[in-house]
C-alpha cells in the first residue's frame, strides 16, 4: 500500500518545529544523530533543538559543543518532548512510554526484523519513518549507504581479526592471515553486491585476500566487475556457486540487503558445515534478520559464538564502533532531510520529496510501507 499523504504534524509558535535529540541507549551504541554543526543549521532557521546530555560523549561531541550552537541541553524525558524526534537506533522497550500520538520519528527502525516495535508505533499511533527505507527514484539508499560503507569496511576488519589465533574472544581462530604467506591467500567470500559488498571486496583485496563477490543482479554484477577490476571475481549468485565456494572459504561476509523487508536465508546449517574448521562468518544483515538459520546477533561485550564448527559474528549497528566518523557520515546524509521535515511539516515534507515518501512506515495506527508490511504478515 502506499503511505499517505494527507498527514501533517502541528508546529510550536509562530512555526517553530521542536526537535529532539535522545542519547542513544542501546548496548555500546555510540553513535548521535546531530552534530552540533548540525544543530547550529537548524537554530539559525528558527527551530528548537532539544539534546539530551551526553547524547554526543561517546562520539566526541561534549555537551559544551551543542549548548554554543544553541542546543537547549536537558533531560531524556524533555528530548523525547518534541515535534520531531531524531536518532539513530530504534527505540527500545524503555522507551516506548515516551512513543505518543503525533509524534514524528525519523531513524533506522528495521521493522522487518521488530514486530513488537511495529506494533507499538502503531498502537502509538507515531509516524515513523525508517532511515534504510529512504529510497529515490533511482533506487538508491541514500541514508543507508554511508552507514554500508562503513559496516562493509569494519566487517573485514572483524573477520581478519576473528581469524587469528589470538582474536580477543573465547573462540581462537585458526592462525590465518587473509594475505597467506607461505600458503595462498585466504579465500572471501561475499554474499551480496551492494554498497556493503562493495567495500567489503575493495577492503578484503587490499589486505591480500582472493575475494570473490556473490551477486543475484546481472546488470549490478557487470557494473562491480568494472568497479573492482579482474583482481576479484564477481559470480551470479546461486546455491550451486556457493556450495561450490564454501568449502574453501575462511571469511564468509552476510551482505544481501531487500529494502524494508527480512533478509533473505542463503544459508543453513549444512552448508556452513562444509566450510574449514573455526573460519569465520560476519552477518552484517543482522539488523534485518541475518543471512543464515544460525544467525542472531552479538555484542562487542561477546562479539562471537560458534555454531557447526564456524565463528558467527554478527554485532547490530556495527558502524558504532567507528563512532566519530559514523556519525559525521550519518548526518551529512540524513541533516537536508531533517531541515525538510522541520520547515515544512510532515505532510508537505512527503509531498515535496518522494524518497523520504518512500521512508514512511507507520502511519496513524498502520504500517504504510508496503515491503515492511508484507515481511511482518509473512
Amino acid at each position: 500500500m502506499r503511505p499517505f499523504l494527507h498527514c501533517g504534524i502541528a508546529l510550536g509558535k509562530l512555526g517553530v518545529m521542536r526537535i529532539g535529540i535522545p542519547k542513544e541507549i542501546k548496548n555500546r551504541e555510540h553513535r548521535v544523530a546531530l552534530t552540533p554543526e548540525a544543530v547550529a543549521a537548524l537554530v539559525q532557521e528558527g527551530h528548537e533543538v532539544r539534546v539530551e546530555r551526553g547524547a554526543g560523549s561517546d562520539a566526541g561531541f561534549p555537551d559544551e559543543a551543542y549548548a554554543q550552537q544553541g542546543a537547549q541541553m536537558v533531560s531524556r524525558e524533555a528530548a523525547w518532548d518534541a515535534d520531531l524526534v531524531v536518532k539513530v537506533k530504534e527505540p527500545l522497550p524503555e522507551e516506548y512510554p515516551f512513543l505518543r500520538p503525533g509524534l514524528v520519528l525519523f531513524t533506522y527502525l528495521h521493522l522487518a526484523a521488530d514486530p513488537r516495535l511495529a506494533n507499538e508505533l502503531c498502537r502509538k499511533r507515531v509516524a515513523a519513518i525508517g532511515y534504510e527505507t529512504v529510497q529515490t527514484d533511482d533506487g538508491r539508499l541514500p541514508l543507508l549507504a554511508p552507514m554500508s560503507r562503513i559496516a562493509g569496511r569494519l566487517a573485514v576488519q572483524l573477520g581478519a581479526r576473528l581469524l587469528l589465533a589470538e582474536n580477543g574472544t573465547q573462540h581462537p581462530g585458526p592462525g590465518r592471515l587473509l594475505a597467506g604467506g607461505v600458503e595462498e591467500p585466504a579465500q572471501v567470500v561475499i554474499l551480496g553486491g551492494g554498497t556493503v559488498g562493495e567495500e567489503a571486496a575493495r577492503v578484503a583485496h587490499g589486505l591480500g585476500a582472493q575475494v570473490r563477490v556473490l551477486e543475484l543482479r546481472p546488470a549490478r554484477r557487470r557494473e562491480l566487475a568494472e568497479r573492482l577490476g579482474p583482481a576479484v571475481e564477481v559470480l551470479a549468485s546461486d546455491p550451486e556457486t556457493l556450495e561450490a565456494l564454501l568449502p574453501k572459504t575462511w571469511l564468509l561476509i552476510g551482505a544481501t540487503l531487500v529494502p524494508g523487508a527480512r533478509t533473505p536465508r542463503l544459508l543453513d546449517r549444512r552448508r556452513l558445515a562444509a566450510m574449514p574448521p573455526r573460519s569465520v562468518f560476519v552477518d552484517v544483515a543482522i539488523d534485518q534478520g541475518g543471512t543464515s538459520e544460525t544467525s542472531r546477533p552479538t555484542s562487542w561485550d561477546e562479539l562471537a559464538y560458534v555454531a557447526e564448527g564456524v565463528i558467527h559474528c554478527a554485532p547490530p549497528s556495527m558502524p558504532a564502533a567507528a563512532a566519530r566518523t559514523a556519525t559525521r557520515a550519518l548526518v551529512a546524509a540524513t541533516l537536508p532531510y531533517v531541515r525538510k521535515l522541520a520547515s515544512l511539516g510532515l505532510k508537505d515534507a512527503l509531498a515535496a520529496d518522494a524518497a523520504l515518501r518512500r521512508g514512511l512506515n507507520t502511519y496513524e495506527g498502520r504500517i504504510v510501507h508496503e515491503a515492511v508490511a508484507k515481511a511482518l504478515q509473512g
